[in-house]
């Protein structure tokens, strides 16, 4: 090899690739080296391990005394029940004597079967209100859907306790009929649950437990989202 082509190679000067290289070699320095294996495979990556299986919450619970409807008409167990009224309370912000009134022999405990009416509009709120409207972004309807203040933490009485009138209206018109959308799809109006839009002879603010003045909806049963 001439002295210049090693000043070459020895400064790094000199760039072919791999072929003519070794033709080069092959030429004036003798037999051309062995093609170079070829890069082995790579190992396949390992299956990633499989994800524990979803722990059952009624794995050793007792079953429901018996089935339900409302809030807990998809309860299996005692466990189940619990955690759902658990959820219901926290996104209301409230104890369960909320709803519940406190057993005759023993204050210190609820009497859960009987009902109220606090009870009773919860039940209807879940098989039918909840049932009548969508989130217009898509998200599951749930009680914190709406029973937040205005710094986003919960509260059982959107509208003020007492009921602020200029409060309701406000509330009603920026947040109820752009957050939501009937079941079908359609944009709210006042009309849609109220009978005629506000500040006409149609109009009536009492909704609660109206089914009828709601929008089209599939009664809430077993399966449906329940709170």
């Amino acid at each position: 090899m001439s002295s210049s082509f090693e000043t070459l190679l020895q400064a790094g000067a000199l760039t072919l690739a791999a072929p003519l290289l070794a033709a080069a070699l092959a030429a004036g320095c003798g037999r051309a080296p062995a093609p170079a294996t070829a890069h082995p495979k790579a190992a396949p990556t390992a299956a990633p391990a499989s994800a524990k299986p979803e722990v059952d919450i009624c794995a050793g619970s007792p079953p429901v005394p018996h089935p339900f409807a409302g809030v807990l008409r998809n309860a299996r167990c005692d466990q189940d029940m619990f955690i759902t009224m658990a959820s219901v309370a926290g996104q209301l912000g409230v104890e369960c004597t909320h709803c519940h009134v406190v057993k005759a022999t023993d204050r210190t405990k609820e009497d859960y079967p009987v009902m109220t009416p606090k009870k009773e509009i919860a039940n209807w709120m879940s098989t039918h209100l909840m049932q009548a409207l969508r989130s217009a972004d898509g998200s599951p309807v749930r009680c914190k859907s709406c029973h937040t203040d205005e710094k986003g933490k919960p509260v059982a009485k959107i509208l003020g306790s007492p009921r602020d009138i200029r409060k309701a209206n406000e509330w009603m018109s920026l947040v109820m009929v752009n957050k939501f959308r009937a079941a079908d799809g359609s944009r709210l109006k006042c009309k849609s649950c109220h009978g005629g839009n506000f500040g006409t002879k149609d109009f009536d603010a009492k909704v609660i437990l109206q089914t009828a003045r709601l929008p089209k909806h599939a009664t809430g049963t077993k399966g449906t989202p329940s709170f």
